[in-house]
């Protein structure tokens, strides 16, 4: 099998695995119980804590735990949206499910939701969002890098615009599609809130991170519970998951952007170079995401017969559901969305595995085109 669907999630690392194993067998306790077996559990906690906060370069009481990317993006949103400082939100088009999904909530209930569309190659222009802002707004939620596209969006500017227009205004990123590939870190970029999830980065999926920035204390909350993560997120914590995810993050290594790079360049070169391909997608993209119209060919013909060969690729966000229609691509006005497929990569991503899925692009165009 030729696994190239890493956007929708990654295959969990061995080390990973055997350091929930561990956790398993001598970190079972409750976290919340005060006798020596909840103590290990706690302190397993508080170690990955420190772990994901050294990695943003943040401090440990601002990384709160989550069961992923989509529960972290609904906290901030719903969070920001209930303290009171505004009806307005300001977010794209092309965000992911979570955050759309959350939008629509707050707009039948009565909240002005701006939505800024994309330019025709992905990209958002950071001054159509900061000139959306004002007085009446209380949130601004982009998120970093499109999980459709790889269009890498240019979130400090964003946050940096939107202060100055408006300096009571929280500023929210979904960074999930970023963490461990791009540099990601808050204070840089100064957002309120970011979002992040474990299985995009080889950990266990049912576990993520909401990072807010200390002193924002009047989130108003939506879920209630025993007081765990500081009351942001109660429930008895994913022990093994978090230890799991914390494993993940030590195992990053920023070297393997180059030769990720290498390989998307290489798919990309040798695909365009068919002829009637086409790019979805701007300049500035991360490595790990590439997507490509095949005219002639429709994006379930595509992924059927690659699916045939043993090759996983996907036309859309895992999130949409398994529908075909990429709403990200219709809101850039893409002439081929019925014919995209997207191409995702991993550390564990080979040279062979690549020229082996050009090779099988290539047969599959010839024979549905003729």
């Amino acid at each position: 099998m030729i696994y190239l669907d890493n956007s929708a999630t990654t295959q969990i690392a061995p080390e990973v695995i055997e350091t929930m194993r561990e956790c398993m067998e001598n970190s079972w306790g409750n976290p919340s119980s005060t006798h020596a077996v909840g103590r290990a559990a706690a302190k397993l906690i508080k170690d990955a804590r420190k772990t994901v906060a050294d990695y943003l370069k943040c401090l440990p009481e601002e990384i709160y735990f989550t069961s992923g990317g989509t529960e972290s993006d609904n906290i901030a949103v719903l969070g920001a949206a209930n303290i009171k400082k505004g009806k307005k939100i300001v977010t794209t088009m092309v965000e992911h499910d979570a955050v759309v999904k959350v939008m629509t909530h707050l707009e039948n209930s009565g909240f002005e939701i701006v939505r800024i569309a994309p330019e025709a190659d992905g990209s958002i222009d950071p001054h159509k969002v900061i000139e959306a802002v004002d007085d009446k707004t209380c949130l601004v939620s982009v998120m970093h890098v499109n999980n459709e596209t790889g269009a890498i969006f240019d979130i400090e500017c964003i946050a940096n615009g939107a202060k100055m227009k408006n300096p009571r205004v929280l500023v929210h990123t979904d960074a999930v599609q970023s963490f461990g590939h791009i540099e990601t870190n808050p204070y840089k970029m100064g957002v309120d809130m970011m979002s992040i999830s474990s299985h995009k980065i080889h950990g266990p999926k049912g576990v993520g991170v909401l990072f807010i920035k200390k002193g924002i204390n009047d989130l108003k909350k939506s879920v209630f519970g025993g007081g765990q993560e500081k009351d942001i997120r109660p429930g008895t914590e994913n022990t093994f998951g978090i230890a799991g995810f914390a494993k993940a993050v030590e195992l990053i290594d920023q070297n393997e952007n180059e030769r990720i790079k290498s390989l998307r360049d290489k798919m990309k070169t040798e695909l365009l170079a068919l002829g009637r391909v086409h790019y979805n997608g701007c300049e500035n993209a991360s490595d790990y995401i590439l997507n490509l119209s095949f005219e002639g060919v429709r994006s379930e013909v595509m992924l059927n017969a690659l699916d045939s060969k043993g090759i996983c690729v996907s036309s859309a966000s895992a999130c949409a559901g398994g529908k075909h229609k990429s709403y990200v691509l219709a809101a850039m006005k893409a002439k081929f969305a019925d014919n995209a497929i997207r191409f995702s990569f991993s550390r564990y991503t080979t040279e062979n595995e690549v020229d082996a899925t050009i090779a099988a692009v290539k047969e599959v165009i010839k024979l549905f085109r003729r």
